[in-house]
Order: structure tokens, then sequence, then C-alpha cells
């Protein structure tokens, strides 16, 4: 994958081409996002801009040997961990570990790169578990690690989720992700950075993502009738329709509910960025400019809060009837102050 493939976060693209070009590249960095925010296909095209060999104006070529076999998930010094448990595809294996499903995980990112980890589990069959990285895995990230590369070159271990790492694993990896060997990257892609350890998260170099533009979110039409019936619900003072719409959101699957609260803060921000006239020039930021003037501007911060309240919520899962009335409510409730 290349730059230009990834959605937004420009800055970011320039930033670590930079990196790359002045040989400020670190060993260990940390991809901190919310879910769709696109960390793993900007470490995609992070790893084949390092490794391509005509690199050009900010980009990797994507047509040289590296390039291709990158894009294609082909390139056997490029390694991949991501939570796992045992499940139907797990092959009768009672301790399985990434490279036991990396078939179905290859499959996903190249069909969808922004894949949630909802949408993973389902493809491996994971319903009712949650998924971990062990330390059977981190025997094998250090024994692969270890080894000299197949081609010569650098070495890529690119851990997706390590929140979901147990202490006796991240414990296992700590001397090497302290001290690798040369031309040895790790890239770690997180969604909770509070959750991984304080040992692994101090030797990374920590990068925020920003959230994908609004007119590249695939959920826009799905979440942004229901946000809008919210908030009409709370100017208008119709309580009624604040909880029946509440109602329709408790249904939706805890990782859609959880992209429904960024989606929300994300048009939030669109609806405050419009009445400072820094709003998009889209037909998002068009329908966020009709709210221009009708919000409060007492009430982002707070609507800020409550969205990621909730959205912290249904990540521990609370009931979500009872988050999205309660997040309903006080939408209707704060939004006439």
């Amino acid at each position: 994958m290349q730059f230009k493939e990834v959605k937004g976060n420009d800055t970011l693209k320039e930033r670590l081409a930079a990196m790359v070009d002045q040989n400020r590249t670190g060993h260990a960095i940390m991809l901190e996002e919310k879910s769709g925010y696109g960390a793993l296909p900007m470490a995609m095209a992070f790893i084949q801009y390092l490794n391509c060999a005509d690199r050009h104006d900010g980009d990797s070529c994507g047509e040289c040997s590296s390039c291709r076999r990158i894009s294609h998930l082909q390139h056997p010094d490029v390694h991949f961990v991501f939570p796992v448990n045992v499940t139907a595809k797990s092959g009768g294996e009672k301790k399985p570990v990434s490279d036991t499903f990396i078939s179905i995980w290859k499959e996903l990112l190249l069909k969808n790169p922004y894949f949630t980890e909802e949408e993973l589990n389902t493809e491996l069959g994971i319903e009712d578990k949650v998924g971990v990285i062990n330390v059977n895995e981190a025997k094998e990230i250090l024994n692969k690690m270890n080894l000299r590369s197949f081609e010569g070159g650098n070495k890529y271990m690119v851990i997706w989720l390590p929140e979901r790492m147990n202490t006796e694993a991240s414990n296992k990896l700590l001397k090497i992700v302290e001290e690798p060997f040369p031309g040895t990257f790790f890239i770690f892609i997180t969604q909770a950075p509070e959750k991984v350890i304080d040992t692994i998260r101090s030797r990374c170099l920590r990068i925020q993502l920003q959230p994908v533009p609004m007119e590249y979110q695939p959920d826009v039409e799905e979440y942004l009738e229901p946000f809008c019936s919210i908030l009409e619900a709370g100017l208008s003072r119709d309580l009624v329709k604040a909880l029946k719409t509440a109602e329709t959101l408790a249904a939706l699957g805890r990782e859609r509910q959880k992209r429904f609260c960024l989606f929300c803060e994300s048009f939030l921000r669109q609806i405050m960025m419009s009445g400072m006239n820094l709003g998009e020039k889209s037909a998002i930021g068009r329908r966020a400019a009709t709210y221009t003037g009708r919000i409060p501007e007492t009430f982002f911060e707070k609507g800020f809060g409550l969205l990621e309240n909730a959205r912290a919520s249904i990540e521990s899962n609370v009931n979500a009837k009872m988050v999205f009335t309660n997040l309903a409510n006080l939408f209707w409730v704060h939004l006439k102050k």
C-alpha cells in the first residue's frame, strides 16, 4: 500500500516519509488510534516506503519487487501478530497463535484494511470470547525476530492491538523491544494505549492518528440520521423521539456502537468548525452547517465528553440500552442550556 492510498492524515504521512529520508526511523513505533482511523493501512504504507527500492516524492514507487510483495502481503520479512483465541477454525490447536489464522488475517486485510476488531473476530470464529496475545505468541515473535531476515534486509513485526497482550507476554518481549537487532522494526497499533504496559509503551515513539475525513468514512449514512435525530430531539424538546432513537442504537453490535460514538464526535466537531467558517466543503460539511447557530457554544465540550463516556462504557461492556438511553437523555437535557 502506498501513502496516497491511505485516507487522511496527510501531515503524518509526510512526517513518516521524512523520518525515513533522514534516517531517523525508530526501531519501535506505536501508532495510537480509535477504530477506523486507519493505523493499519498507515503502517503498511510506512513499511512499504521503508523497503522501497525507488521511493520518490514522499511515497513508495508501488512497482518494484518489494512494493508488489508487501502490497500483496507476500513479503517474507513482514510479520503480523493480532489477538486470537481457540475457535472452530484453529484446527484443533489448544494454544493458537496468529500464524494459525494468518491466511484469514491476510484475506481480510487485502479486502478491507480498515476492518474492526469485531470484523476480525467474526472471520476468526471468535464469538463470545476475547482475543488475546499470550506468551506462546511472544515466543513466536522472539523466534522470528532473532532469525536472519529472508532477504538480508529489514524485518518488520506489526503487532495489532497490543492492549490484548497479557503481562507475561509483554515482559517476555521487553528486552527485544528495548534492544532489537539492527534492521528490526516493531510497529504497535493500539486503540487503548493506556492499557499497554508502561515498559513497552515507554520504549516506543508514540504517534497519534487523527480521524479520517468524514467524506471517507463508510458509516456516514448509517450513523448520520440517528445522531441528527438525537440532536433534533434535544433542540425541539422531544424526549420521546430521543429515547426511540436510543433503542435503535442499542440494537447495533458493540463495534458499530463504538464507531457511532466516534462518528458523532467527528460530526459534532464539524458543526463547531462550521461556526468558525472552517468546516469541510463536502456534503457532510454542508449538513453540519445546518446546525450552525442552533447549538449553543457551551454545549460542544459537554457533548464531546458525553460521547467519549458512552464509547468507553460500551468498551467496558456496560448494557447498551442503558448507555444510549442515558446519552439521549443527557443530550436532551443539555442542548437547550
